[in-house]
């Protein structure tokens, strides 16, 4: 489900990527939930992003910035961060296997370059703990909602937008 809080223009957009219906791959989707519980500065919005892949350049039209919170297998611990720039992705696909939607965004982003759209862009990705059906996270990403919504502020914070 793709909800956006107000139908203004911002800046900023975070946006949580995956598949609720398969435990720690919806990491995105949960930790979107947690943070349109906080108030947000005016220039930032947050995006329940599924798994459209493509289908969300029309939401990234006129931002300054993309912040994507999704999953990641990088044979890590569970609960690692990572924080990737568009420019790494492929350095890191041969690396660490992405997540099915997370190569939509990739696509979303070159396809606003092609566009004339400079998008400056950070996924924050998450290693899962386990991929099956079911709607809870594991206890280890669960536990690390905290933490990623401090990253995310703090990518806001500095981008001075």
């Amino acid at each position: 489900m793709v909800k956006i809080r107000e139908k203004r223009s911002k800046k900023i957009l975070i946006m949580g990527v995956g598949n609720l219906l398969l435990g720690d791959e919806g990491f995105g989707i949960h930790f979107v939930k947690e943070l349109e519980k906080l108030e947000l500065p005016q220039s930032v919005d947050v995006l329940d992003g599924g798994v459209l892949g493509p289908n969300l350049l029309g939401y990234i039209e006129d931002l300054e910035k993309l912040i994507v919170v999704d999953v990641v297998n990088a044979n890590a611990k569970p609960g690692t961060i990572f924080k990737i720039k568009p420019e790494q992705i492929k350095e890191a696909s041969q690396k660490y296997i992405l997540s099915f939607h997370q190569i939509g965004i990739v696509e979303v982003v070159e396809m606003a370059k092609i566009l004339g759209k400079k998008l400056n862009t950070i996924i924050f990705a998450i290693q899962p703990k386990t991929i099956e059906m079911g709607m809870q996270l594991s206890k280890e990403l669960k536990e690390k909602i905290p933490e990623m919504i401090k990253l995310v502020l703090n990518e806001i914070k500095i981008s001075n937008i």
